[in-house]
């Protein structure tokens, strides 16, 4: 600095959050996954439940309704038990938000309380829980997720002084399984998809939580996540754990370098003016991978919260084969406070869970 400005030091925040952690081999285990929240409620807690998967955080609420001794407990809009997940109509999901952060956010009153969802709790809420109990997952995907524990200066059960997670694990704590069948998000698919496919990645994060019950955050952040994410700490691991885990780095790698040539493959050269106008009215991808598609209802239909069912966005992966681009839903039927409908030749609900495919006909 050549000038008489003025220079001030900046100083990481001395602020950590202990936090006490376990993994439990009962991920397939949804009735003991609510014995314990409920047990936790029992004490006063605000308890969140993030499973991997839709299907896995609908059974969790299921098992939860069937065991809770006051459904006054239960996350809910509008008198209605549901979940938070990403399977809920443009109209829903607002009101989902704001029902979460009322039940969760700085102002909302003491527990108990016990919330289920998947990975959109994790993401863009102010919400404050005292008791975590997640599914397995990357180990900064894990940080994400208990960010949202002891988030404020809020009065805690005598319990739950300090932040609380369990981890969910499959059985006997082995994921080699996953490697040809994966399950609850963990593994990779045959086309190299997956929700957490990097199994090695995984793993490192279950010793890391076995080997330390307690840590500080943000103060430990850094050290966590470069010792379950590293290459090196991630060939050493392929080593270790035998052929298998290193025909997955191979595969991995592999993956890595053909998402990185369709990339390289579809950019464009920000020095070129375009030639034409930019298209209107045309879909444009956002990233790889297959498409999903938004539904629209006219007339608009009746949602399962008092709220109109107008536009119902659908994963790629839950459409059926073959699907016409202009298909909207048909046949569309009413039965309490649930919907279904007919896309093509699959039939759909929409209800108080969010959109789910049904078994074809």
């Amino acid at each position: 600095i050549s000038d008489n400005r003025s220079v001030r030091s900046v100083h990481a925040s001395d602020h950590t959050k202990p936090v006490r952690w376990i993994a439990r081999d009962i991920i397939d285990a949804p009735d003991l996954i609510a014995e314990l929240a409920i047990a936790a409620a029992r004490h006063g807690a605000k308890v969140l439940i993030i499973r991997n998967t839709v299907p896995a955080a609908i059974a969790a609420l299921t098992a939860l309704e069937a065991q809770v001794p006051d459904p006054a407990w239960l996350f809910s809009v509008n008198g209605v038990h549901t979940l938070h997940h990403s399977r809920f109509s443009r109209q829903d999901r607002p009101v989902l938000d704001a029902a979460i952060e009322a039940s969760l956010g700085k102002h909302s009153a003491p527990g108990p309380l016990i919330v289920v969802g998947t990975q959109t709790l994790e993401q863009s809420l102010d919400i404050d829980a005292d008791f975590l109990i997640t599914d397995l997952c990357p180990m900064d995907v894990l940080l994400q997720r208990i960010g949202r524990l002891h988030r404020h200066h809020s009065q805690r059960p005598d319990a739950y002084q300090i932040a609380q997670v369990l981890v969910l694990t499959p059985t006997g704590n082995d994921l080699t399984p996953m490697l040809t069948r994966p399950r609850h998000g963990l593994g990779r698919f045959r086309d190299g998809s997956g929700v957490y496919s990097d199994l090695r990645i995984l793993e490192a994060t279950r010793a890391m939580i076995n080997s330390r019950p307690e840590i500080a955050i943000p103060r430990d952040n850094r050290e966590l996540v470069e010792s379950a994410t590293h290459l090196d700490k991630l060939v050493a691991l392929e080593t270790q754990m035998g052929e298998s885990w290193q025909k997955l780095g191979q595969q991995i790698e592999g993956d890595i370098g053909a998402q990185k040539s369709l990339g390289r493959l579809h950019a464009l050269d920000i020095g070129q003016p375009f030639g034409e106008p930019f298209p209107v009215n045309v879909e444009i991808a956002t990233r790889l991978g297959a498409q999903d598609r938004l539904l629209h209802f006219h007339p608009f239909q009746p949602g399962p919260f008092g709220h109109p069912l107008q536009e119902l966005p659908i994963r790629h992966y839950l459409l059926p084969n073959g699907l016409s681009p202009d298909e909207e839903p048909c046949d569309i039927q009413h039965y309490g406070q649930e919907i279904t409908f007919r896309l093509g030749d699959t039939r759909f609900r929409y209800s108080r869970l969010g959109v789910e495919r049904l078994q074809d006909d």
